[in-house]
């Protein structure tokens, strides 16, 4: 004979059932444990939230940490992102007894917000008699028990999935859950994390360093490196060169100055010193813009040549570089001066003063900047 029993808030009985666990299909082994806000799991981002009865408890026959309807009815609802391809959900003391141990309860599910009916058993757990599937696809009891299921297989693509506790009749006792969560592919754990720095110019060819990246998550297999690419579009396939620290120097074989590049972090299996591009697990952290710019230069022209001492001569000044441009000059007996100019050519007038040395008069630049960089000679 079979006695109800009450432990923890759920009617179990004291039964044993000599059954085999089997593992069927697919190994889902990435098991949700949180029981709110978000974590990532296997290969998604978890979502947990809950409404009415609903908590945690400790293991129970392999099944936790889910307790769903111990007081009155109660759900959790988890959210996948990106979707899984299935979970594996375990559950354990469904109750269906009639007086005087009324309770009566059964498990829905709803899968991306449309009940969705089980067809398909779960697996004998040896701990309780096994559920049923009731005539409109929810999970029960047997009757006269409190029943448990391993493994109990939701093998569609899902984006929400609800676990509720309904109760039919009777006193509240709950159910407990597992989730274990169906991924395509490999699970990654390789993370090249991510390089905090802003967008980096170059004045000449100078070596261009970002900060290391942070955090990292590194497989027993893993490399981690850095490399400079073109193409944010094809970073793969317009990589320029590999580092393992995150420094790289301008190389003109390769490269042209005033054209922007891009370095990141990479990481996944390493093959002698690189990084196998081809690793299903491969991770590449966010690119840092990085452009090595022309330093700027100017020239001046004279149209004529001779300039009287109380006269001006209009000078020319012809620049490199990318404007506007700022120039600061000095010339013999018309002292010194700092003038800007929106173009790469551009006029400007040079009077000696009265009283001043007779022969050559020498313009010279002191400093020149452009949009990025300044010259100063």
């Amino acid at each position: 004979m079979v006695f109800p029993i009450r432990i923890a808030g759920l009617l179990l009985v004291a039964q044993v059932l000599a059954v085999p666990y089997v593992v069927r299909g697919q190994q889902c082994t990435y098991k949700v444990s949180h029981l709110s806000g978000t974590q990532q799991v296997g290969c998604t981002n978890v979502s947990v939230s809950s409404a009415g009865s609903a908590g945690s408890i400790v293991p129970l026959c392999g099944k936790d940490p889910y307790l769903i309807g111990s007081t009155s009815p109660g759900s959790y609802t988890f959210t996948f992102s990106p979707p899984v391809s299935g979970v594996r959900v375990s559950l354990y003391a469904i109750n269906n007894f009639a007086p005087p141990f009324d309770s009566q309860e059964e498990v829905a599910f709803t899968v991306n917000g449309t009940f969705y009916p089980i067809t398909s058993p779960g697996v004998a757990d040896g701990c309780l008699p096994e559920a049923v599937i009731s005539p409109t696809g929810t999970i029960r009891g047997c009757v006269e028990c409190a029943s448990a299921w391993d493994d109990l297989e939701i093998t569609t693509t899902i984006s929400s999935l609800k676990v509720e506790d309904i109760y039919l009749s009777g006193a509240p006792f709950g159910v407990v859950f597992s989730l274990n969560l169906c991924c395509v592919g490999p699970v990654c754990l390789t993370d090249a994390g991510q390089i905090n720095a802003a967008p980096l110019t170059i004045c000449g060819t100078g070596t261009a360093s970002v900060p290391a990246a942070t955090p990292t998550v590194l497989e027993p297999d893993d490399l981690l490196q850095y490399i400079l690419f073109s193409d944010p579009n094809d970073t793969l396939g317009s990589i320029l060169a590999t580092s393992a620290t995150p420094v790289f120097a301008f190389n003109p074989a390769t490269m042209q100055t005033g054209l922007t590049y891009y370095i990141a972090a990479i990481a996944g299996n390493g093959i002698g010193s690189n990084v196998d591009l081809t690793d299903e697990c491969l991770d590449i952290s966010n690119g840092i813009p990085v452009s090595w710019q022309p330093i700027p230069a100017v020239s001046f022209s004279v149209a004529n040549a001779d300039v009287c001492a109380g006269a001006c001569a209009t000078v020319t000044a012809i620049f490199s570089g990318t404007p506007p441009f700022t120039l600061s000059y000095s010339a013999t007996g018309a002292g010194s001066s700092t003038l800007v100019f929106s173009a790469s050519t551009g006029s400007f007038q040079v009077c000696p003063a009265l009283g001043g040395p007779l022969g050559s008069l020498a313009i010279n630049a002191t400093q020149v900047q452009d949009a990025w960089c300044i010259c100063s000679p």
